[in-house]
C-alpha cells in the first residue's frame, strides 16, 4: 500500500496571503463614495430648521412688575396754547381767538365740545393778576369737555350790546370783551334761564372792577370786564367742570 505524502504546510505563505487579502479590501474600499438617501436629508433639514421652545421661566417675587402708563387727560382744546401761556404783565396782549367765526379755517366748524349752559360767573385774587370764571353745566356725553370756541379782546372804544346795539355801561377806564359759544337759557321745554349773576363788581380784586353779562343771542355769550389799566391777559379751557377762565394782570410793571 502506497502512502501519500503531504507536502509540510508552509506558515510564511498564509500569512503572506492573508496580508494580501487586506490591503485588496482597503485599495477597493478607499475611493468608495457613500451618498445619503433623500428621505435622511429632509429628516436632516427638518431638525436644523425647526424652532427650539425655550421653557418659560416661573415668576418670583424679583420679578419686574409692567405697569400699564395713566392715559393723559386733555385739559385744554386740541391745538390750544393759551393754557401755557405766562402772562407778561411787561406787554399788552390784544387778543386771543380760537375756533372763532365763520370765514376761516379756524372757526366754529372745528368745535369739539358744547355748547354748555352758563352756570355761574365769579372773581378771584392772585398774587400777580385778578380772574374771572365762566362756570357751565356739565355734559354728560362730554365728560372731559371744556369750552373751545371763545374770543377774548380789548373793546374799541365803548362795547356794544350783540342783540340791540345799544352801548354797555361797565366801571372801569378799559373794557375787555369775552365772547364764548354758550346758553343763556337750557334747551329743554321748560327753556329755564341761568343762575349765573348778570353783573359783579368784586371789591378784593386790584385791576378788574366789574364785570357785565350782555346775555345770550344765537348760541353766543356776551361779557364785558372793566378794567382800570390795559394789561395782559390770558385764557385757560378747564373740564370738570367746564369752566373758561380769563386772568388779566394786575398792573402793566407786573
Amino acid at each position: 500500500m502506497k502512502h501519500q505524502t503531504f507536502a509540510p504546510f508552509n506558515g510564511r505563505l498564509l500569512l503572506a496571503l492573508i496580508s494580501l487579502l487586506a490591503l485588496v479590501v482597503a485599495c477597493s474600499t478607499e475611493d468608495m463614495v457613500f451618498e445619503p438617501s433623500q428621505e435622511a436629508i429632509e429628516n436632516q433639514s427638518a431638525q436644523d430648521v425647526a424652532p427650539v421652545e425655550q421653557p418659560t421661566p416661573e415668576p418670583t417675587e424679583n420679578s419686574p412688575v409692567f405697569i400699564q402708563p395713566t392715559p393723559v387727560i386733555q385739559t385744554t382744546p386740541p391745538g390750544y396754547d393759551g393754557a401755557i401761556d405766562e402772562l407778561n404783565c411787561a406787554t399788552t396782549r390784544e387778543e386771543i381767538k380760537f375756533h372763532w367765526g365763520t370765514d376761516s379755517g379756524d372757526g366754529f366748524e372745528n368745535s369739539i365740545y358744547g355748547p354748555y349752559l352758563l352756570n355761574d360767573a365769579r372773581t378771584g385774587v392772585h398774587a400777580d393778576y385778578d380772574r374771572f370764571v365762566l362756570e357751565f353745566e356739565p355734559d354728560i356725553n362730554e365728560p372731559d369737555g371744556s369750552p373751545d370756541s371763545f374770543h377774548v379782546f380789548w373793546a374799541d372804544g365803548i362795547p356794544l350790546s350783540m342783540g340791540s346795539g345799544d352801548p354797555i355801561s361797565v366801571t372801569g377806564e378799559y373794557a375787555l370783551e369775552v365772547y364764548v359759544l354758550g346758553y343763556g337759557y337750557s334747551r329743554n321745554e321748560s327753556a329755564e334761564p341761568s343762575q349765573a349773576p348778570q353783573r359783579l363788581s368784586p371789591t378784593r380784586t386790584s385791576n378788574l372792577k366789574q364785570a357785565v353779562w350782555d346775555g345770550e343771542f344765537e348760541g353766543v355769550l356776551h361779557w364785558v370786564l372793566g378794567l382800570e389799566e390795559r394789561v395782559d391777559f390770558r385764557v385757560l379751557s378747564i373740564p370738570n367742570p367746564p369752566r373758561l377762565v380769563v386772568d388779566v394782570c394786575t398792573t402793566s410793571s407786573g
